[in-house]
């Protein structure tokens, strides 16, 4: 945990700073230049990453460049894998919800314009959280504790970090409202999915851009795909047995001692053979 700590006070400075900002600022995140504050303040995972790779080895951040754009890494059964933790667990939730005559009310009409927007949206909130959260954070931790551990240990700043964007207007985590039943439902939901995108990543050999469009694809089936307290229990539920599968077939999340492991300040590198 202490070789976590400067990557979290950078990422948590930049984005804490900019968004309580926002927020007492005291007016929509969709205004200008309130939506520029909430644009800027989630790149703290970015700041953070760049922070820790400034002074990684060399080798290492080639490596990791590489983790994020190759697709290679990807074989067919992991992107099946994919678009099961993308797109499944929103859309479980809202037919089981609808199932039992409490169909959630839409929010969106669902546009080629809203579904271009969203995707866009969530490739880019992928791309500046994943290489940090499941990228040289899990590399920090890995050598230290299980994967499966790591995972979790990853998902409760990764909570922590959306904290005021309850309280900025105009976000989707101020529509669910700060200690809420879809609150906690909420923040359960993320340390779930930190386990299933480290397995996404272990079994795509250490693929980043793997976490970066389950990232995306969660994000855009969560905003066109109508939930309410009702599905996302359901969805928490859903994802929950696909954890357990994923922890009781796997074990250690399908990671590979030779694949991601860091030479980056604070561990000790490894030969990667």
């Amino acid at each position: 945990m202490p070789a976590l700590v400067p990557y979290l006070l950078v990422t948590f400075g930049w984005t804490w700073t900019i968004w309580w900002t926002a927020v007492f600022a005291g007016r929509a995140s969709v205004e200008v230049p309130l939506s520029l504050l909430f644009v800027l303040g989630g790149l703290g995972p970015a700041a953070g990453s760049v922070f820790v790779l400034r002074s990684a080895d060399p080798a290492y951040r080639r490596e990791f460049v590489r983790r994020l754009w190759d697709p290679t890494r990807i074989s067919g059964v992991w992107w099946l894998a994919l678009a099961a933790v993308a797109v499944v667990p929103a859309l479980a939730g809202y037919l089981a919800a609808a199932a039992v005559g409490h169909p959630p009310i839409a929010a969106t009409t669902v546009t080629l314009g809203a579904v271009a927007f969203n995707a866009g949206f969530g490739l880019a909130a992928g791309a500046v959280e994943e290489p940090g959260w499941r990228g040289v954070a899990l590399d920090l931790l890995r050598s230290r504790m299980p994967p499966a551990a790591a995972a979790i240990l990853i998902g409760i700043p990764w909570a922590l970090w959306h904290l005021p964007l309850f309280f900025l207007e105009g976000t989707y985590q101020h529509a669910l409202g700060f200690g809420s039943a879809r609150f906690w439902l909420f923040n359960a939901f993320l340390l779930l999915l930190s386990v299933l995108y480290v397995w996404l990543c272990s079994g795509s050999r250490g693929s980043l851009l793997i976490a970066v469009l389950a990232h995306a694809g969660t994000n855009v089936a969560g905003s066109l795909i109508p939930q309410d307290t009702l599905s996302d229990s359901f969805r928490i539920v859903f994802t929950l047995l696909a954890v357990v599968v994923v922890w009781l077939t796997r074990g250690h999340l399908n990671v590979r001692d030779d694949v991601g492991r860091p030479a980056v300040p604070g561990l000790d590198a490894r030969s990667r053979g």
